[in-house]
């Protein structure tokens, strides 16, 4: 006598339980990962927007010196940016150059603007960095986006600007 089989059809679908198994897992992993990436975000916004402020402070300088006229630029905190006299604006001319740092993050705050204790640089028609006349003697200020912060040091006798 032959035995008979059963034999089961091919399972060909997910069942419930491994639905749910498979989103837990991935809310877990999500979860890990969030902060993580927010901080990353954060951290990654604040130094383009830092290295958009020493970018934008160095043509500055070198405006001036192609003009041999004295330039300014002067930070704001609400709305975060600053707005450059006697430099025009590379894509529109005529119109002096202004810069909205609130583009980049809405996050992003100047949280220390010291440029001999006020928030205006100038530069001379030699690119030396002035404030109201006299040579400049602190160059710095800080931006902050979500707990990130970068510094932007103004050299006090070049007036090259850097990222620290």
């Amino acid at each position: 006598m032959e035995e008979s089989r059963v034999t089961r059809p091919a399972r060909q679908a997910a069942t419930l339980i491994d639905l749910v198994i498979t989103v837990l897992i991935l809310g877990i992993l999500s979860a890990v990962a969030a902060p993580r990436f927010a901080s990353t975000l954060n951290s990654i916004q604040v130094e383009a927007a830092a290295r958009r402020v020493a970018s934008d402070l160095n043509y500055c300088k070198k405006v001036a010196v192609q003009t041999s006229k004295t330039t300014s630029i002067t930070f704001r905190t609400s709305p975060v940016g600053y707005d450059m006299l006697g430099v025009e604006h590379p894509a529109y001319p005529g119109q002096n150059y202004i810069c909205n740092l609130g583009d980049i993050s809405s996050k992003l705050s100047l949280n220390s603007i010291n440029f001999n204790g006020t928030s205006t640089l100038n530069f001379n028609a030699h690119g030396r960095p002035i404030v109201a006349g006299t040579a400049l003697l602190n160059g710095t200020l800080t931006l902050n986006s979500g707990g990130q912060s970068k510094s932007v040091i103004v050299n006090l006798t070049t007036g090259e600007a850097v990222v620290q």
